[in-house]
């Protein structure tokens, strides 16, 4: 029997709980306590029969998409309340946050971005990875707030770096189940992507070298092509995962819907969405030539991360491109002559709309170049069908993360009404439970928020974000025992989980037991020594 209503949520903004950010110091670790990591497995094993492709990938954005860090450049990042420096020198790089009279001083653990635009940082803290607010900026040759950041006046460094970020920077990761950013000690077995990202597990055709037990996207049907390139070049305005997923299980060789769905801007007729700093896939299928070519055009066809080319050869290169269709084409008087730089005019590199501070290619191959948006989303939709049983789980959940992102009432209430259609059929479906509890949250029915994250936390027990989100509701509520017994919970399986450390510090004073918030600041501060 449905135990969640299909009435309307009346949505409110006050209904939505703020948590800020912790202040923690993070102690530099001793001299040569660097974490070491084997980035080239993958590439050994390669290299001795594909020496020129291995090479050239490793010179490739793709291959250093993440790298411990260098000698990185010093300099200074200032906001209206916090002061952030950035120093090296042969013990590691280091940033400094001096805010409201407190310093404190942080090792640069990993870099995520090749650098050919930007550069972004990550700490860990006690096997947890953390987002450094300071990112450089390549075209400026200086630093600046991350994206992300860009609007805030006071930043920290206790925004969580999940699994689904590093999906699309590291080859492989090591993330511990139930937790929020907690990896294992050694987080990465390959910073970097790795061949088999691409290429799929090696090991057969290591044992029995052949082209038939080594996948090469080129050969798969378009879907299965497609995803190789779309695991990362494609984020929509919301990625669900199946029951029981994680994106780690994506297989090369198959659609990205087998292990997660990818939602976009459902555009009128004629419509441009917004340029994004993550859209390519996107963008190219709104190009003509992608279109008129049917499936027979994809990524692939003018990029090949073994061999990209440099700044100097780029404009001959994928000039060469464009004349495998258009060598025909005729060149009137007014158009430039066929040795022009076909991308400079019809794929401009232009700032994205959701921040980065950097230009990037524009893959809508415009005959002339329209940078402006044209129409408003009338909502979203799969960038491929899911699995039809999975179909409006899935949508539900979409909606339900888009509206909230976006803060779109009427969206979240339609994945909520969505999702209590199908929700007899996925009875031990936390993320759904989640999801459902999430939209009551927001519309302030904290009764029924409670019931749906209880049945979440029935079906997965070891998660701190279930726990932490029932301390929300409870408190909410006015049920500050309650809050606090779910609360202490989510930091027995995650003492690392800041957001819930933080509420239930703030539980602790509000009721008089300052003794208790102590001990907890205290536990948190050793953690991080």
């Amino acid at each position: 029997m449905p135990f969640l209503n299909r009435a309307t949520v009346v949505c409110s903004l006050a209904g939505i709980l703020t948590v800020g950010g912790l202040s923690l110091v993070h102690r530099p670790p001793a001299i040569g306590a660097a974490v070491r990591v084997s980035d080239a497995d993958d590439e050994d094993a390669c290299y001795f029969c594909h020496k020129d492709a291995v090479d050239g990938f490793a010179r490739s954005e793709m291959g250093l998409s993440m790298r411990l860090p260098a000698h990185e450049p010093d300099g200074v990042v200032r906001t209206p309340q916090a002061t952030l420096r950035v120093a090296s020198n042969r013990e590691g790089t280091w940033q400094t946050l001096e805010s409201h009279g407190v310093t404190e001083t942080y090792r640069v653990d990993y870099v995520i971005g090749s650098g050919t635009h930007a550069s972004g940082y990550i700490v860990s803290l006690a096997n947890h990875l953390f987002q450094s607010p300071v990112a450089w900026y390549k075209r400026r040759g200086a630093y600046g707030l991350a994206p992300g950041y860009e609007t805030e006046v006071d930043p920290d460094f206790t925004r969580p770096i999940k699994p689904g970020c590093l999906f699309c920077h590291a080859g492989s990761f090591a993330p511990v189940s139930g937790t929020i950013n907690e990896y294992a000690a050694q987080p990465f077995s390959h910073l970097a992507m790795s061949c088999s990202r691409c290429h799929g597990p090696e090991s057969a055709h290591l044992d029995h070298p052949a082209a038939s037990n080594i996948i090469s996207p080129d050969r798969l049907d378009a879907a299965s092509r497609d995803s190789v390139c779309e695991q990362c070049h494609l984020k929509g305005v919301a990625r669900v995962l199946n029951p029981g997923k994680e994106f780690t299980d994506f297989v090369v060789g198959q659609p990205l819907e087998k292990t997660f769905t990818t939602y976009i801007d459902s555009m009128p007729s004629g419509g441009q969405p917004p340029f994004k700093v993550i859209s390519h896939s996107e963008e190219l299928a709104l190009s003509r030539c992608k279109r008129t070519s049917g499936n027979r055009m994809w990524c692939g066809t003018c990029h090949d991360p073994h061999h990209e080319p440099t700044d100097a050869e780029a404009a001959s290169y994928y000039r060469a491109k464009c004349m495998t269709c258009h060598g025909a084409t005729h060149f009137a008087a007014s158009h430039p002559s066929r040795t022009s730089n076909c991308i400079g005019c019809h794929m401009p590199k232009r700032a994205p709309n959701d921040g980065g501070h950097t230009v990037f290619t524009d893959h809508r191959i415009q005959r002339v170049p329209d940078h402006k948006p044209r129409g408003e989303p009338t909502g979203i939709a799969a960038w491929r069908d899911p699995p039809a049983e999975l179909a409006k789980r899935n949508l539900g959940i979409a909606l339900i993360e888009a509206g909230t992102e976006e803060g779109s009432w009427p969206q979240i209430v339609s994945g909520y009404r969505t999702l209590t259609e199908v929700q007899h059929q996925f009875p031990n479906d936390c993320e759904m439970y989640q999801s459902m509890g999430n939209a009551l949250f927001i519309g302030r029915q904290f009764s029924e928020a409670a019931i749906a994250f209880e049945m979440g936390e029935r079906c997965n027990p070891q998660s701190t974000s279930v726990e932490a989100s029932l301390g929300s509701v409870y408190a909410a509520a006015g049920k500050n025992d309650a809050a606090e017994t779910h609360l202490e919970r989510a930091l027995v399986l995650d003492p690392m989980n800041l957001s819930a450390a933080e509420e239930l510090i703030g539980l602790y004073e509000k009721g008089g037991e300052t003794a208790k918030a102590d001990v907890l600041r205290n536990k948190l501060s050793s953690l991080l020594h």
